[in-house]
């Protein structure tokens, strides 16, 4: 199955029913990007499901562990976005965010994945300004009839030369005619990957599992399913991190049903996860000492949403949502009785954590006439928050100055979010299409921005955060720059106001050829950004920048063009068609005049060129990313080189049942700094604000075979 790629902006289109008004089957909601997995992706992403996203309008990645990237969307990322894997919520659990939503499902698993820009629908998102990345597995399978059973075997290997990865994923279904069971699992391994020089870039390593499984039932008007699964990490190096992560233990249940009752269509699901979390330095890649550090989450919650057809081509959908968070983040002490900065008491960072949120939204989609259909929506969610009393790792050399003035205050926050969104599609001739949006959408701090205590709350804060040692506040740090910090229990949500427009050309039957180009401005009121508060002086972590969380509005702007026409097509060459992306972003705080907000892709290009010839599929990707002048220079974010890397890839289908492909990424064996790989803390020194570089020429190989 090759990979499809539906450019269009968010926005609602509707298709009439016969009887003049709008039918539940025939509402499309098309969104800007839905990818479609297949084998290839694995030969060339293997277990990063962010990876995936690489080619989507407006989509960079900000590179963290190897299977835990995170994908930014007009230059905002992590929780700025929300993300959805089969209706679950999965919030990070780790000061450094080394476990996002996305590592959390590998890409065998993954049966699309859908990138929605800031004009989102409320019914997709809420306490989320970037957007909303969607996440969906494989629907159940069921037999044609009561007579049959339906049974399939799906197995696949993959290999990547450059670090040594190596996994194998499996699929198997059984199902009659209304009970279904599947199961999947996966594996993978890799070592440190080399550059372009081919020095090892230390500290790349990682090992996962993951098995899932799922029963489902179909009823007469819908289908009821259970998923259970379980993710084991036992090591992942982090080279942009001070710590990497040593177990990552984590497991889910998630019943859902999806059907109708009567006219009305019907969405819904309940889940929980528990992630168990331990972060420690993998000795052999690092100098240091011992440094535990422990997580533990649990999150649960729910989805409803209604969909109801009403008089006059108008379509009403309705619903709620639910998140519970809990986390506890406690580090205790040192092994290294020598190092009195972390001993004798265990350090309480986040004690009894709470996050809750109750969202209730409306959207109508309507559809005017043959050319105008429109998408208005209005959702509010409701976010407490709230944690326990703290403590340090002792009363002479850290925090206690900082816990005892932290624990004095009233913890307890409450934030009433309100979000609008209201887009309008007009097709203007049979080959232009224009569209227009507006967005209001809000998000409250995370419990770290707003409770990691250390460094932040004593009665001189500019002497403690300049004290020799400041390990604590370098253990908070999710941006792989190098710096500490501390929470601010003042923080105000964010509040985003985005305008975009879009135009698209395209053939009369939109099949040979399409251009579309989609500029977009958001001003962000209360973005959260950061104080400058100090500099370690000594130790370990001495000259690195101490920060604080903190409210500064800033705009972010810019454009994405994607463009793709058929080349050629006859029976000699086969097909051929040409692909172009063209992304531009910029972003800054309107009160730092010169410095651009933190990890900002620059001006990049990518253009593919794609063969189909018989059971042969040829590919050649060219991407081109043009140098980072413009960095925060709040965070000291280093400058990085322009570069551009070309990829050749080949899939060849032995028979409807093998699939092979073959891949080798950074030809030319590039050396490069990644503009949004952070700093090298494990082959460089923190202060030395060296850029982490990427990874050099690589084969891949991966295979399917299906029964």
């Amino acid at each position: 199955m090759r990979k499809t790629v539906l450019l269009s902006f968010v926005t609602a289109n509707f298709l009439l029913a016969a009887d003049a008004t709008i039918s539940i089957e025939k509402l499309v909601v098309e969104a800007p990007s839905i990818v479609e997995n297949s084998v290839q992706d694995m030969a060339v992403n293997s277990g990063d499901t962010a990876a995936m996203l690489s080619s989507t309008p407006g989509v960079s990645i900000n590179t963290g562990g190897g299977i835990s990237s995170l994908p930014a969307i007009h230059g905002m990322a992590d929780d700025r976005i929300k993300t959805d894997i089969d209706g679950m919520q999965i919030t990070s659990a780790c000061p450094n965010h080394m476990n996002p939503a996305l590592s959390y499902i590998d890409p065998t698993k993954v049966a699309t994945i859908e990138a929605v820009a800031g004009i989102t629908p409320v019914s997709q998102g809420g306490d989320s300004i970037g957007g909303s990345i969607l996440v969906r597995s494989r629907d159940p399978k069921f037999a044609k009839d009561n007579k049959s059973v339906l049974t399939s075997f799906d197995a696949s290997g993959f290999y990547k030369s450059n670090n040594h990865e190596r996994g194998v994923s499996t699929n198997i279904n059984v199902a009659s005619d209304k009970l279904s069971f599947s199961y999947d699992g996966m594996a993978e391994k890799a070592s440190d990957y080399k550059d372009g020089h081919g020095n090892k870039v230390k500290d790349t390593l990682f090992e996962q599992q993951n098995q899932s499984a799922a029963i489902a039932y179909k009823m007469e008007n819908g289908v009821i399913q259970l998923k259970v699964g379980h993710q084991k990490v036992p090591y992942e190096g982090f080279a942009n991190e001070y710590m990497d992560m040593l177990d990552n233990d984590a497991t889910y249940e998630n019943v859902s049903y999806k059907g109708k009752i009567g006219s009305v269509q019907l969405d819904a699901n309940v889940f929980k996860q528990n992630t168990v979390h331990y972060m420690n330095k993998i000795l052999t890649e690092r100098t240091g000492n011992d440094m535990p550090m422990n997580t533990k989450a649990e999150e649960m919650g729910y989805n409803i949403a209604a969909t109801v057809p009403l008089l006059n081509e108008n379509v009403l959908k309705i619903g709620s949502d639910l998140d519970k968070y809990t986390l506890n983040d406690w580090w205790p002490h040192s092994s290294n009785l020598a190092l009195t900065g972390m001993n004798p008491n265990t350090f309480v960072n986040i004690n009894n954590g709470h996050r809750d949120r109750l969202g209730v939204f409306a959207e109508v989609f309507s559809q005017w006439n043959e050319k105008l259909s429109t998408n208005f929506g209005v959702r509010t969610d409701i976010v407490t928050m709230d944690t326990g009393s703290v403590t340090g790792y002792n009363t002479t050399n850290n925090d206690p100055v900082d816990a005892t003035a932290f624990n004095a205050l009233d913890h307890s926050k409450r934030d009433n979010n309100y979000d609008i969104t209201a887009s309008m599609q007009y097709k203007n001739s049979s080959t232009n299409d224009l569209e227009l949006g507006f967005a209001r959408k809000t998000r409250s701090p995370n419990l770290y921005e707003r409770y990691s205590w250390a460094g932040g709350y004593g009665s001189n804060l500019t002497t403690l955060a300049s004290a020799p040692i400041r390990m604590d506040m370098a253990m908070v740090n999710w941006f792989g720059d190098g710096n500490g910090y501390v929470g601010n229990l003042n923080l105000k949500p964010e509040t985003a106001y985005t305008f975009s427009a879009s135009s698209s050309w395209h053939d009369i039957k939109n099949k040979e050829w399409n251009m579309k180009i989609t500029p977009y401005y958001t001003f962000i009121k209360d973005y959260i950004d950061v104080d400058y508060l100090g500099k370690a002086t000594a130790g370990n972590f001495a000259n690195i920048q101490l920060l604080q969380f903190a409210n500064h509005d800033a705009v972010i702007f810019g454009a994405d063009i994607s463009a793709d026409t058929n080349m050629w097509n006859n029976s000699k060459f086969g097909e051929g068609k040409i692909k172009g992306l063209v992304n531009y972003t910029r972003g800054y705080r309107t009160d730092a005049s010169g410095s651009g907000l933190y990890h900002i892709m620059p001006l990049n290009t990518k253009i593919s060129l794609e063969q189909l010839l018989g059971t042969w599929t040829n590919g050649i990707d060219l991407q081109s990313v043009m140098s980072k002048k413009t960095v925060d220079n709040n965070r000291n974010e280093p400058e990085t080189a322009g570069y551009t890397l070309v990829d050749l890839r080949t899939n060849y289908k032995f028979s409807k049942n093998i699939n092979f492909d073959f891949a080798i990424t950074n030809l030319f064996d590039k050396a490069y700094a990644m503009p949004l790989g952070g700093i090298d803390i494990v082959n460089h020194t923190a202060s030395q604000y060296i850029p982490l570089q990427g990874m050099g020429r690589s084969f891949n190989t991966a295979m399917n075979i299906k029964f």
